[in-house]
Formats: C-alpha cells, sequence, structure tokens
C-alpha cells in the first residue's frame, strides 16, 4: 500500500472515531413513557408533563438523607412549582403505603408522592436501588441531570434557571 492511501485510510479512521465519541457524548437519555398512580389514586403519565421540567426524586421512608433533604425540596416546590415544575417522589418498594402517607402528612409534602410498590418507576429509570436519587427533566423531555446521594441544590437552580425559571 502506498503512502497516500495509508494517510488517508488513518484520517478516515481517526473520523469514524470522532464520530463515534461525539455521537456517544450526546446521547441523552429520554424521559420513560410510564404512568402510576399517586397515594391518592389519581393517574398519571410522564408525558403528560412534557414540555414543562419534572423533577424525579427517588427516597424511602427510612433514608435519612431523604428526610433531611425534604425541607429544601419543600423550598423547590414553593419557588418552581408556579412556573411548571412539577416534583414527583417515587417511594421505594421496600416501604409501606401507611407510612409514606404519614411522612407527606408528617413533613407536609407539597409534591407528588407514588409508592413504586412494584418496581416499575425504578426499573424504568435504569433500576434505582439508592435513596436519595434525583432525576431533573429538561421540557423536552431529556434527563439532564442524575444525582445519587445528597442534592446538589446549585446545580439544580442552575439547571432550572438555564431552562428559563427563575426563583422567588
Amino acid at each position: 500500500m502506498n503512502i497516500a492511501k495509508k494517510y488517508s485510510l488513518i484520517a478516515l479512521i481517526v473520523l469514524v472515531g470522532l464520530l463515534a465519541i461525539r455521537s456517544l457524548n450526546n446521547n441523552q437519555q429520554l424521559l420513560p413513557d410510564i404512568t402510576f398512580t399517586d397515594i391518592d389514586g389519581e393517574q398519571h403519565s410522564l408525558m403528560d408533563y412534557k414540555g414543562k421540567p419534572i423533577l424525579m426524586i427517588f427516597w424511602a421512608t427510612d433514608c435519612p438523607g431523604c428526610i433531611q433533604e425534604m425541607p429544601d425540596l419543600i423550598k423547590l416546590h414553593n419557588d418552581f412549582s408556579g412556573q411548571g415544575l412539577t416534583m414527583i417522589g417515587v417511594a421505594m418498594p421496600h416501604d409501606s403505603l401507611d407510612h409514606i402517607i404519614s411522612m407527606r402528612q408528617t413533613r407536609e409534602l407539597p409534591y407528588i408522592i407514588t409508592w413504586d410498590k412494584n418496581a416499575g418507576i425504578s426499573q424504568a429509570f435504569d433500576n434505582i436501588r439508592v435513596t436519595p436519587t434525583h432525576f431533573l427533566i429538561n421540557p423536552e423531555g431529556e434527563i439532564v441531570m442524575r444525582k445519587i446521594g445528597s442534592l446538589n441544590l446549585n446545580l439544580l437552580y442552575d439547571k432550572l434557571y438555564e431552562m428559563g425559571l427563575t426563583s422567588l
């Protein structure tokens, strides 16, 4: 093989590699098309909220980190729900409905709460097992943030500001 063909082949391989890397970096995870019933018996579809930002919070009543962040989540709801932010608290399968309802009442949680009794929601979000785990979904339905453990409020607020929301 002559030298010009070798360089052309190398350039082609590098170009294909760069395109593959770019494609992987731009690959956004999309909002799963699931329905669920909240603890008040109301049916929801995540697709009903497309066009608005969504914060999914996977939590448990026996999770100290989950309980610790609840005042921040309530403030977040108060700051942004009027501008379209939907917050959905997903209680894990090992919880009981009685404990979930009690926690909502005790902590005065103002956002949607559901019990993932059969782990369907957890599985749709890549088999969540650790709490708290948060997903921020932009109005286009792309998951733009996944945070396991304590919520980074500064990052979350920045992402919401980028979506055109403003805090009170």
